[in-house]
């Protein structure tokens, strides 16, 4: 019996000691919100793009995620309707070989269009790469969002020295899984743009680019 209660008084008090709490985060200038353990510590953010910057508790491991937003509206004139076309034209294989151009010798492995970052869609890619911390070169391997929402384009990448990626997987997509932006569109459109649009899921020109964004 003593051992039976014992047990049950182990039971009890285990679970609130294991239990993680979370630190709840909002950018005020863009309203993206994240949340992510409270072990784990903000950092100075480096880039002029990048928002956010947290530590998680391993010199060993070094896993880190941070969050980049710049504007962008290449693809502002087409309803919310084209967001999944949008997303493989704008952010797919090249976007990520562009992005991770600022590492050196890095791998790109699996990329997949059709996912989600905070309410919209999305693209993600696995990779690896080496830093520079000094002289020092790190060998990294990490996971990475990339959304075009609205008028901005939103990064999440979350890394982790190689040989420690498994270990931190299971953080990186809860804190991942846990980004949102702030609203853009409603559910319920109230409107469509003329029939210049009628061929938009083809035509999907940068804007910026030699030949418009139109056909008439």
């Amino acid at each position: 019996m003593t051992l039976r209660l014992f047990i049950f008084a182990l039971a009890l008090i285990l679970p609130s000691a294991a239990k993680a709490d979370y630190f709840a985060w909002q950018d005020p200038k863009t309203g993206l919100s994240i949340t992510f353990p409270d072990t784990w510590k903000m950092q100075n953010n480096i880039g002029d793009n990048t928002i956010l910057t947290v530590m998680g508790p391993s010199e060993n491991d070094q896993p880190v995620c941070k969050v980049e937003v710049k504007e962008d509206r290449r693809y502002t004139i087409f309803p919310a309707r084209y967001g999944d076309a949008v997303q493989k034209k704008a952010v797919s294989v090249p976007f990520w070989e562009s992005y991770l151009s600022q590492y050196d010798d890095y791998t790109l492995g699996r990329v997949q269009d059709g996912s989600s970052l905070g309410r919209w869609f999305a693209s993600y890619a696995l990779a690896s790469y080496g830093k520079h911390f000094g002289t020092v070169m790190q060998a990294r391997r990490g996971i990475m969002f990339a959304s075009l929402y609205n008028d901005k384009l939103y990064v999440v990448e979350c890394s982790s020295l190689a040989h420690a990626y498994e270990k931190w997987q299971s953080n990186f997509r809860g804190i991942v899984k846990s980004v949102d932006f702030k609203k853009a569109y409603h559910e319920l459109p109230t409107g469509e743009y003329a029939n210049f649009l009628k061929e938009a899921d083809q035509l999907f020109w940068s804007q910026t680019g030699p030949h418009g964004t139109m056909k008439y």
